[in-house]
């Protein structure tokens, strides 16, 4: 199992390190999130920087939310702790994340359009991974039910 755990490992510290751009994301989000006005959304007035603001912040809290899952869960299979009820609740709170940052996105999408492309992918990521905790769900129940048997 030694190329398994050199997998997580990595997954690991990738995860840190998405952590960390997520936190240099909320030092320069003003600034940003400004230019993302001003070059993609070709708008200046107030109440367009601040929707885009809002929604940059709230896409960085949602980041926080699911990296620090991820990690949670890799830490999890670590320990070879794979289909469990734990791992499930995590991918359901990764699913929670994905979808309020897709909400969020589709309310920047009434003063940037093209923050509606990223409720689009938000949605689609919200998607895959429930379906992965459905497999999940079933694995477990029948690992349930094979341990009855026995």
């Amino acid at each position: 199992m030694k190329y398994d755990d050199g997998i997580i490992k990595w997954s690991k510290i990738a995860t840190v390190l998405f952590i960390a751009c997520v936190v240099v994301a909320d030092v320069f989000g003003v600034p940003i999130s400004k230019y993302i006005c001003y070059a993609y959304a070709e708008k200046s007035d107030d109440l367009t920087k601040l929707v885009i603001t809002l929604v940059w912040y709230l896409g960085t809290v949602g980041a926080y939310v699911i990296l620090i899952s991820v990690f949670k869960l890799l830490s999890n299979m670590s320990k070879d702790i794979v289909f469990d009820r734990a791992n499930t609740k995590l991918m359901s709170v990764i699913t929670g994340a994905l979808i309020g940052i897709g909400v969020a996105c589709a309310c920047g999408g009434f003063v940037w359009f093209g923050s509606s492309f990223l409720t689009i992918i938000a949605l689609f990521m919200a998607l895959i991974v429930m379906c992965v905790k459905v497999v999940f769900s079933k694995a477990i129940t029948m690992k349930e039910e094979m341990d009855l048997t026995i």
